[in-house]
């Protein structure tokens, strides 16, 4: 019990109180539990949710520098007592006993998370009177505000029925036929060509080699061949991210609210278990991008072959843009869309499409994907979640490479 060291005050907040000195043979200890449960069940409990599971703790028989614990008690007497104070259908909480020397023991008083009720004081009592409402804060259970009270009646003030809320992701992901088996078999046939070069290529020095554009000695030819089959073969579709990232078409979140209820402070959670996200990349002017990315040059010449333009959907110039769409995780997807303010009867959609979707399948696919969500908003004390689909485009992507490089390199 290292935390005894720091004596009790040092270590109290909002979820957590010391006390070294509480009888609960007397009322005075006894009321001192209650008050404790009071101000731990009138937290806010967002605040309380940081610590302890939104759980507080109240440990009796700890002082500064040593754990002396506190002598026996009937346990009836301190929940009459409780009960008396805080109401027949208080609070829920409930005390765990732990030995220390003879017949004394630390008591942890546990109680339950807040549910965002308000619980005043039913009885007077011990330091506590009759209506008032207390709180527990950073190091001290108290009367609560006049502003805090407000923030309280405004937590459990009843909800006229959750809104109904309609989310859509607009768009397609991408379904993409990858056989990395039949890659592999593309990639030693490169492999083949490139060793073909390699063992009739024009010896240095030569005329013919004069007007040639490369610079490299048959040797470093070889080399790079090798290096670049060992990792080709170990990742066969290294390349397929960037591919996706610059040619796929981005997806947008949709949020409609049919109803007369304003949201603020909205969030909104989206999972597609079964994809990938990426973020959209711009594919610049005249750039040109691989499957196999890093192949060695063709011996004399760059013959790096351009995207087909009917490989993936066409890109798209990038522009400046507010990227409200949030990757929260790639794999599986996770994304996350915010809404400062959402108005009755108004529909949202996010600006741009930042977002890229795929998955690998082994087979042809046309299936939608299930996209799963969850809201949560300033207005509401409750989670809305809810499901829809998002159809997918495929792609045979092993059939476009081996056209693609089936022509002589």
């Amino acid at each position: 019990m290292q935390w005894a060291a720091a004596g009790d005050d040092r270590l109290e907040r909002f979820f957590l109180e010391l006390k070294s000195d509480v009888d609960l043979n007397t009322q005075h200890g006894r009321h001192k539990v209650a008050k404790f449960i009071l101000g731990a069940a009138n937290r806010s409990p967002a605040q309380a949710a940081r610590r302890l599971e939104g759980s507080a703790v109240l440990l009796l028989g700890v002082s500064g520098g040593a754990v002396t614990g506190i002598p026996g008690f009937e346990a009836k007497d301190l929940e009459r007592e409780v009960r008396k104070l805080a109401g027949a259908d208080g609070p829920g909480w409930d005390f765990e006993q732990i030995p220390v020397e003879g017949d004394r023991d630390v008591i942890a008083v546990i109680v339950d998370p807040p549910t965002g009720r308000v619980w005043p004081c039913m009885a007077d009592g011990d330091g506590l009177k009759n209506g008032d409402v207390y709180i527990r804060g950073d190091g001290d259970t108290r009367k609560a505000t006049g502003a805090e009270l407000v923030a309280m009646m405004n937590r459990s003030a009843p909800v006229q029925g959750l809104p109904l809320l309609d989310v859509q992701v607009v768009g397609k992901a991408l379904a993409l036929l990858l056989d990395e088996d039949e890659l592999r078999t593309e990639i030693r046939g490169l492999l083949d060509d490139y060793r073909e070069q390699a063992r009739t290529s024009i010896t240095r020095g030569s005329f013919a080699s004069v007007i040639m554009t490369d610079r490299r000695s048959r040797e470093e030819f070889e080399r790079e061949i090798v290096k670049w089959g060992e990792a080709a073969l170990a990742d066969p579709s290294a390349g397929v991210r960037e591919i996706v990232a610059r040619c796929g078409d981005g997806v947008r979140i949709r949020v409609r609210n049919p109803s007369r209820q304003p949201l603020r402070e909205v969030r909104l959670d989206v999972y597609i278990d079964a994809a990938t996200a990426l973020d959209w990349e711009e594919l610049r002017e005249g750039e040109t991008i691989e499957l196999f990315p890093d192949r060695p040059l063709r011996w004399g010449r760059d013959i790096s072959l351009p995207l087909s333009s009917n490989f993936l959907p066409t890109y798209r110039p990038a522009g400046e843009r507010d990227r409200t769409v949030e990757i929260v995780r790639e794999n599986p997807a996770q994304l996350s869309f915010t809404i400062d303010h959402l108005r009755p009867e108004e529909d949202v959609q996010s600006d741009d499409d930042d977002v890229v979707l795929f998955v690998q399948v082994p087979k042809e696919r046309h299936t939608p994907l299930t996209v799963r969500w969850k809201l949560s908003a300033g207005d509401i004390p409750d989670l809305l979640e809810g499901q829809t689909t998002l159809p997918v485009e495929f792609k045979n992507l092993t059939g476009i490479v081996a056209v693609l490089y089936g022509e002589e390199i």
